[in-house]
């Protein structure tokens, strides 16, 4: 069971180990469109706006979520040259 909850936290941490709010609304947003798509297939009616703005924040967020995988941590910045004329 310990593992479990090691790995459902892992799921909600970001790349510096920290509890990250955009992945708990991404998997919030996922489980409520999954949770519609099972409703339609059974035959309740979805509205459609909902289902396209709940479908957005997934994009959004999952864009959002993908982004810090692109992120360098701690770019070198280039300091400026003390003696400009000896070039």
């Amino acid at each position: 069971m310990n593992v479990f909850f090691k790995w459902a936290a892992g799921l909600l941490e970001d790349q510096k180990g920290a509890a990250s709010s955009k992945r708990a609304g991404f998997y919030w947003a996922f489980c409520l469109l999954t949770y519609m798509v099972i409703k339609s297939t059974n035959g309740a009616v979805v509205n459609s706006e909902m289902f396209w703005a709940v479908f957005t924040i997934i994009l959004v967020g999952y864009g959002m979520i993908t982004s810090e995988y692109f992120k360098k941590p701690g770019l070198p910045v280039a300091k400026p040259d003390p003696n400009p004329e000896s070039q």
